[in-house]
């Protein structure tokens, strides 16, 4: 069977890549030429997140985490990993709701619910834990799930603010995000890995009421 390439332009540059090959790996090629990291890509003038594939010949145009678009998706994949750090380290059965309010600086703010003390070796442990998570690189993988389906999964993780709001929705099917078996769900695009998560350098957190 013959290999299919298209050719893709990037600037006043075109190049031919294999079908089927990640925009994340395109992106490989041409990082050397942005000061900072590649996280999303306008494919046709279309936004996509580098985890999609090529299909056919195309426009890009990178965008990074100094534009406002990968900013954004740079700080709710942030927001992401803390929420999994938090679950790890205090399990889930230990835990009612965590709810990041808003980010400060290179910070989070955010409370928790639940049967934890919130005590400095607490949160010591959770930057250790995204620490760990950014020098494993850990993916950030993206699936599609019937509604029914999301109720369901945060029953069973105990996340019963998101499977009440999950059953007003009208929609059919919802996006969830994991990372290593973590899911949640979070409207907006991510980055494609927890690599790409190391300039954040503090936390804080309260006691929710």
């Amino acid at each position: 069977m013959n290999e299919v390439f298209y050719t893709v332009q990037v600037g006043d540059c075109d190049r031919k890549f294999r079908e089927g090959t990640t925009y994340l790996d395109i992106a490989k090629e041409y990082q050397h030429e942005y000061e900072h990291d590649i996280v999303l890509v306008f494919v046709d003038g279309r936004l996509q997140e580098l985890f999609k594939t090529l299909k056919k010949d195309c426009k890009l145009e990178f965008v990074t985490t100094a534009d406002s678009l990968g900013y954004k998706a740079y700080r709710r994949s942030m927001s992401l990993m803390l929420v999994k750090a938090v679950y790890d380290v205090a399990e889930h059965k230990n835990i009612d709701k965590v709810r990041i309010h808003y980010s400060v600086s290179k910070g989070y703010y955010c409370t928790i619910e639940g049967n934890i003390e919130l005590t400095q070796e607490f949160l010591d442990k959770v930057e250790r834990r995204m620490r760990t998570m950014v020098e494993k690189n850990l993916p950030i993988q993206k699936k599609s799930v019937h509604t029914d389906d999301a109720i369901a999964m945060f029953g069973e993780h105990g996340m019963h603010d998101k499977e009440r709001l999950f059953h007003y929705r009208r929609v059919s099917r919802v996006n969830i995000y994991s990372m290593n078996e973590f899911e949640d769900y979070y409207y907006g695009y991510m980055v494609p890995s927890a690599g790409y998560l190391k300039y954040s350098n503090y936390i804080c957190m309260m006691k929710g009421l």
